[in-house]
């Protein structure tokens, strides 16, 4: 459970100089059939529609939806899985690096596709333990892709975009391990990602989406006080989002450094280059700086500051994070 707001202080923009309070929240609720099979899933309630330019916003435009239900199949080193879920490329939008880190690696995110998959987890003696994963999938149509409280519509064929095909033509491949040669806490993941073209008649289909990442981070005990997480990752993604000539880049980095498991302080930074076809390359870029204090109940509170500039635009947003995570 998230509750977050941000103000924008200064901006280019003066539409920007708004104030935006909004809840998060994740309920990932698991059945247990017996040793082998359960079912699993995410339902989230968080803001479901962009805000109008300039508007000041509280709690407004919230809704609830499925973001993933699969029944999973666990056997050894293997785990199979179909249903709902999101296909797994990367790491940088998963929360964890500040307030404000995993912003523009959510671009990249994949979310809510229906399909199936299959990882392989194997551990060696020295090398650490690795894991083998792939999966198919298209963009969920189904009644799933609405929300409820709030309407967000249903997804439809004819909407177009990468993956909206209603068949299996699209895939993501990965890599990943941990405790690599040895290290503690050194991690890495590998990945690539085909999304099939969809409606070639609607303005956001036209082109086949594909891309890769890599992904590499280091937790590091640098004392019996004070631990340190790094953490970088580079993608590359062409004709991003199923349009045509439109190619992406991301770089991301941070820092977190954990003072006796309660304090923590994080710097993140993230580049982003977007390169049309026939127009100007946009250089866009995301620094913040956060401070938190975990109270080891499931309680953590964090504040901070954000500077963007995204096509041109420069933003100054100072913000705060309350987050409660508890489990029955």
């Amino acid at each position: 459970m998230e509750l977050q707001s941000e103000s924008g202080v200064d901006s280019s923009n003066d539409d920007n100089h708004r104030t935006n309070m909004f809840f998060r929240t994740e309920v990932a609720p698991t059945l247990t059939l017996n040793d082998r099979f359960y079912i699993d899933g995410t339902f989230v309630l968080e803001p479901v529609r962009d805000p109008e330019p300039g508007d000041d916003l509280f709690f407004e435009d919230e809704g609830i939806y499925a973001e993933e239900i699969k029944l999973n199949f666990i056997h050894g080193p293997w785990h199979v899985f179909a249903g709902k879920f999101n296909p797994a490329f990367g790491f940088g939008w998963e929360w964890g690096r500040g307030i404000w880190g995993e912003d523009f690696a959510e671009d990249y995110e994949i979310t809510e596709k229906i399909g199936f998959g299959v990882a392989h987890a194997f551990e060696t003696e020295t090398m650490g333990t690795h894991t083998l994963a792939g999966s198919t999938f298209f963009a969920d149509t189904t009644v799933l892709s609405q929300s409820i409280i709030r309407g967000r519509g249903t997804v439809e064929k004819e909407d177009g975009g990468a993956s909206n095909t209603e068949d299996f033509s699209s895939f993501v491949a990965g890599l990943d391990g941990d405790n690599v040669a040895g290290v503690d806490g050194l991690y890495y993941k590998l990945g690539y990602r085909f999304l099939g073209e969809g409606d070639a008649d609607h303005a956001t289909g036209g082109a086949d989406e594909s891309g890769w990442v890599a992904t590499l981070g280091h937790r590091i005990g640098m004392s019996d006080r004070v631990d340190l997480d790094l953490f970088t990752e580079y993608t590359d993604i062409q004709n991003f989002g199923g349009v045509d000539g439109e190619d992406r880049d991301y770089l991301s980095g941070s820092a977190k450094v954990i003072m006796d498991e309660r304090w923590n302080l994080t710097l993140a930074h993230t580049m982003r280059n977007i390169d049309v076809s026939g127009a100007d390359d946009i250089d866009d870029h995301l620094t913040q700086v956060s401070a938190g204090y975990d109270f080891q109940n499931g309680l953590t509170l964090e504040a901070g500051w954000k500077n963007t500039e995204e096509d041109n635009v420069d933003d100054h947003i100072i913000g705060f994070l309350a987050r409660y995570q508890f489990g029955l």
